[in-house]
């Protein structure tokens, strides 16, 4: 039921996303029509490639737990069928941290993801992109601080109280220098399947304050390949 929801909320930021692109008019020809534009210059790199790092401040949709700062890395493909309009596909390694206030005498929990990002973006000038999309995570780890699992003397929770999670993101980043762009994303997930004792959350949301740079200069025009 969750993952139908995901996937119709995904489709309507799409649709919103098309509107906006239909009702919008290329560089190009707003520059035949009215010599105006930021770029008459319509160039673009159909595919580019941007690795991140990123601080993460999540929480859980719980009033016993407070957000405590987490790291993420990613890679992505960007593919752009125009300069304003594309999409992207990547992968990330993602941290949700959290402390619990007044249970488990406030212990922290650690959960490690591969998350696997898809978005559309929107591109209203070189140096902006807003973006939205749906992300898949995959859980690789769950620990608490204080938590003693008795099967291996670990702090890792037993299997099954988190589960692999899904839900949509939303964001925009912008170029300060060269290739070099920074960004804020706000981001929602749900366990794929509800936790088996209740106490332990399975929503979480908050931002991201990312920090990337792209392989290509989006401002340099491609190279012309030699017949």
């Amino acid at each position: 039921m969750y993952i139908r929801k995901m996937i119709r909320l995904y489709f309507f930021l799409i649709l919103i996303f098309k509107i906006s692109f239909s009702y919008s008019q290329g560089d190009k020809n707003l520059y035949k029509q009215y010599r105006t534009g930021p770029d008459p210059d319509n160039f673009f790199h159909k595919w580019n490639y941007s690795l991140s790092g990123k601080l993460n401040f999540m929480n859980s949709d719980q009033d016993y737990t407070k957000i405590v700062m987490g790291k993420g890395l990613g890679a992505v493909v960007q593919r752009l069928s125009s300069k304003s309009f594309g999409f992207s596909l990547g992968i990330e390694f993602n941290e949700i941290n959290y402390k619990y206030e007044g249970y488990f005498n406030d212990s922290k929990d650690n959960l490690k993801y591969l998350s696997v990002p898809f978005s559309i973006r929107l591109y209203p000038n070189r140096k902006l992109f807003i973006e939205a999309g749906i992300k898949y995570h995959y859980l690789l780890s769950a620990k608490n601080s204080q938590n003693i699992n008795p099967l291996d003397n670990s702090n890792n929770y037993l299997n099954g109280l988190f589960n692999n999670s899904i839900g949509p993101f939303i964001g925009f980043e912008y170029q300060v220098w060269k290739r070099l762009c920074v960004g804020i994303h706000y981001q929602y997930l749900k366990s794929a399947k509800k936790n088996q004792i209740e106490i332990y959350p399975n929503i979480f949301n908050g931002v991201s304050l990312k920090i990337g740079t792209f392989l290509k200069n989006p401002y340099n025009r491609p190279k012309e390949k030699l017949n």
